[in-house]
């Protein structure tokens, strides 16, 4: 159905944006098919054709407010969750899986100036926001990822991938993080899957790495390590044959990716809906830009009758996860998790509440 929609609309000229919630990777390995049950019902997808006007716009003049942000599982589960990992993978179920804690704080007001205001502030380079109706609520996806989860130039039939591995605060040792054994080991794992996934989909003995490892900075407030994996799509190839061929993106996942799913799955026991799940553009020439919705904020909750757009009584939801390998220190996953939270704080004020539910 994706596939036909898109290509429909893009003969005339239109362009989409696209939100892949992660449980969507179900729908593409029904191994890894979650059995968790989700209270709002969250979509598997979104489609949306740009250029048209969005319905309930806010005109409540940008006013929000916040409560302190929770750790749903809190410091010390978190670190037996990651602990749980290790023995699965001194067991030889997995190699890495990325195991995340979901934050949550309540939120009054109108989340497109909230969405506004990270993005301002994280100044993101896959930076996107989603909002739409379902089931009654209104959602709204702020995502101010740094990670390109694919670049299709439909052209030349080149697909690109960014996957991505190693964080540290941006006043850390880039150095350190670049001559890290553990941190290189999570890349090259991740690489290695993402490398897997594209030849599925690829002319054969096309897909390179391009780029085993680079360092950058970036704007949200950290340092990441990411590769650089391309191939030539094969020409047959469509919008639905590629989504089930990669995703959700292994950066978010772990190697093996099915396996790791059902793990994350039986230890995070909550959907992650758009987080680790993509938001992309396709424009009217079938070009295709996604991002992998890492650092992203769900918001969601009734509309206010009285204020056009606005949430009463909603939730901001943000998850944060870490790569665990073998030889991860828990506590130090714990501490990645908050450099990537820390963005909450800088830009909203949100403040942390790490003891859980």
């Amino acid at each position: 159905m994706i596939e036909r929609i898109v290509r429909e609309h893009t003969i005339e000229g239109s362009s989409w944006a696209i939100m892949l919630s992660y449980e969507l990777g179900g729908w593409a390995e029904p191994h890894a098919r979650s059995d968790l049950d989700d209270p709002i019902g969250f979509p598997l997808c979104v489609l949306m054709r740009l250029g048209e006007s969005t319905a309930g716009a806010a005109d409540a003049g940008g006013a929000f407010t916040l409560g302190p942000a929770r750790s749903l599982s809190g410091r010390e589960r978190y670190i037996q969750h990651v602990q749980r990992i290790r023995e699965y993978i001194a067991a030889g179920d997995i190699y890495q899986a990325n195991i995340a804690h979901h934050l949550s704080c309540t939120f009054v007001g109108d989340p497109i100036a909230c969405a506004h205001e990270l993005h301002q502030g994280a100044s993101p380079r896959y930076g996107a926001t989603m909002r739409f109706m379902h089931r009654g609520l209104v959602h709204t996806i702020c995502s101010v990822s740094p990670e390109l989860f694919i670049r299709l130039h439909r052209s030349s039939g080149i697909i690109e991938s960014e996957p991505m591995k190693g964080t540290r605060a941006i006043d850390g040792d880039a150095v350190e993080l670049d001559q890290s054994p553990k941190d290189r080991a999570e890349l090259n794992m991740i690489t290695d899957l993402m490398r897997n996934d594209l030849g599925r989909v690829c002319k054969l003995g096309t897909v390179r790495v391009q780029q085993a490892r680079k360092i950058e900075t970036h704007a949200s407030g950290v340092i990441q390590a990411s590769s650089v994996v391309a191939g030539m799509l094969r020409d047959e190839v469509g919008l639905g044959s590629l989504i089930r061929a990669i995703f959700p993106p292994g950066s978010v996942t772990g190697a093996p990716k099915v396996r790791a799913m059902q793990i994350i799955d039986e230890i995070e026991q909550r959907p992650r809906r758009s987080y680790c799940g993509s938001l992309m553009y396709i424009d009217p020439d079938g070009n295709i830009e996604a991002s992998v919705s890492i650092r992203t904020a769900h918001i969601w909750g009734e509309g206010d009758p009285e204020r056009k757009g606005c949430i009463r009584e909603g939730t901001l939801a943000y998850p944060v996860g870490a790569g665990i390998v073998a030889d991860s220190d828990p506590s130090a996953e714990w501490d990645e998790t908050l450099i990537k939270a820390a963005v909450l704080e800088r830009v909203l004020g949100i403040k942390l509440d790490q003891t859980g539910m």
